[in-house]
Order: structure tokens, then sequence, then C-alpha cells
């Protein structure tokens, strides 16, 4: 199958190497170019595509390559399918699905669960929504990173992005908690390694467990999940739900979460680009234990 993949960031880049390993021929675009980029321009990379995967960090970046100039919509074929994987507010989902459809093409919106190691194992979770006719069709490409995993269709556009806005939500919260954990372990003067076992043994297990060896080495680079994505991600689940009320602090614990790790991202050039994990990194020895 040709397939175009629109946006070569960490999950870009390993959805592309996936559908490739895959026997799919695969064209592909980066806003800034990288060694796979085999076009200039989104419309030049969607040409002759019979699936179109974006995967793009927010959704005015996707609005930019799907029906901005030289986008998706302008170069693309007629019926081809666009797989939106990135992350959205289900509003701007519907208003893309409403665009895209304008220009002619079909429109499935596919957020994963899980990261870059999971799209690498086959084993992502997707969520797809929009048409069931569509959400088959899209089957052989999303097999690529899903194949040990799952593939769950949730109803019409905006459900999937919702429910990956809630599932999100629940993993940031972790993250702030675990950053609690820790440094509640530091203030009482606990081995950080008996904190972090007691931690896998509990409610926190399963994340502790996926980042158990960046936590014990205080490795966070080469992030599976950025900072900076974290951020996004709890921010936008925040200003959805306090639009949805028509009040803000609706969602306090994300509130805070996201506080922790706007706190993160700035503690230095690069730091947003960390993985999430460094929110339970070691306590510095010249600060107070706990933050």
């Amino acid at each position: 199958m040709k397939v175009a993949v629109c946006g070569l960031g960490r999950m870009g880049a390993a959805f592309a190497a996936a559908l490739a390993a895959d026997g799919h021929e695969v064209s592909a675009w980066n806003r800034t170019p990288k060694p796979e980029s085999t076009a200039a321009t989104p419309a030049e990379a969607v040409r002759d595509a019979e699936v179109v995967v974006v995967m793009v960090f927010d959704g005015p970046a996707a609005d930019s390559v799907l029906l901005g100039p030289h986008g998706v919509a302008s170069g693309a074929c007629p019926g081809a399918l666009v797989v939106n994987a990135t992350t959205l507010a289900p509003a701007e989902a519907r208003r893309l699905e409403t665009g895209v459809r304008a220009a002619g093409l079909r429109y499935l919106e596919a957020p994963v669960l899980g990261s870059v190691p999971a799209v690498r194992k086959g084993a992502l979770h997707v969520l797809t929504a929009g048409d069931e006719d569509d959400a088959r069709a899209a089957e052989p490409v999303l097999l690529a990173w899903s194949r040990e995993g799952s593939r769950r269709h949730t109803g019409p556009v905006g459900t999937a992005t919702g429910l990956k806005l809630i599932a999100n939500l629940t993993l940031g919260t972790a993250m702030g908690t675990l950053h609690d954990a820790v440094r509640l372990g530091a203030a009482l003067e606990l081995p950080r390694a008996e904190v972090l076992d007691v931690l896998q043994m509990g409610p926190l297990g399963h994340v502790v467990g996926r980042k158990r060896e960046r936590l014990n080495h205080d490795a966070y680079e080469d992030a599976d999940f950025t900072v900076d994505g974290l951020v996004k991600d709890l921010a936008l689940a925040v200003s959805v739900a306090d639009a949805d009320a028509g009040a803000a602090g609706v969602l306090p614990m994300a509130e805070a979460a996201v506080g922790l790790a706007r706190q993160a991202a700035a503690r230095g050039e690069g730091a947003g680009s960390l993985d999430m994990a460094v929110l339970a990194r070691t306590p510095p020895s010249d600060s107070p234990a706990v933050s």
C-alpha cells in the first residue's frame, strides 16, 4: 500500500519505519527536513498515497499540514484516507474532519496509547473514530504498529481524541504523584531503590516499571514521551474541561500536574525535550527534599 507519513518526530519516524518494515511504499514529509524526508511539502508527499498518516505536535500543526497552503488537502488524490494520530481536542478533530471531507478525502482519527518502544514492538493500542468502513480500510496500516496491541473503534470523530485526552490526563497525574512520592521518600531519608520498589508494587506499578531503568540512573535523554508533550496534553485537557463547564478549576489534579511539568520544562535549555520521567528525578542534594 502507498502510505504517506506527515510528521517525523519520534512517533512519526517510528511509524514510517514500521510501515516500511511491513512492506508498504512510504513517502514522508517533516517541517524540518530530515534524512527520512522524501518530499518538500505535505502536498508532494501525499500525491500518490492511498493512506495519509498525520502525526504532529498539536491541533494548529495538524490544521497547517492538512488544510494549509501546500497541505494534504491540496495534493492528495480524491478519496485518499487521512489517518490523523495527533492528540487533539475533540472540537479540533471535528473541524479538521469537516475540512478534509470538503476536499474530497476521507478522515479517520486514530490516536494511540503507548510510545516509541511500543511502536517498535508493534504493541500500541489504537483508538479509531469516524466511519467504520474507513477504520477497516486503515487496518493494514494500523497493524504495522499495533499487531501485538489492539485497535478499538469508539464512534464518531471526537470520541477517540476525547478518550486519548483522558488517558494522557491519568498518565500526567500519575507522574505528578510519582514526583511527590520520591520527594517524600527523600525527605524521610529512605533509600531511593526501596521507594521505587514499593511504588512498583502498588497503583503506580505500571508507570514505575516502564520508567524504572531511567529512574535508576536518572537518564532522561532520548525521550519516549517528552515533558513538553506532557505539558501540551495536560493543558489541553484542562482547557477542554474548563470550556465545557464555562468555568476554570474543573480538573484541579491535572492543573497541579501541568504546573509541575512546566517547572520541569523550564529548568534549562532542552529540558522540555527530556523524558517525562524526569519529574521523578533524584532530588538535588542542595535543594529542599520536598518542593
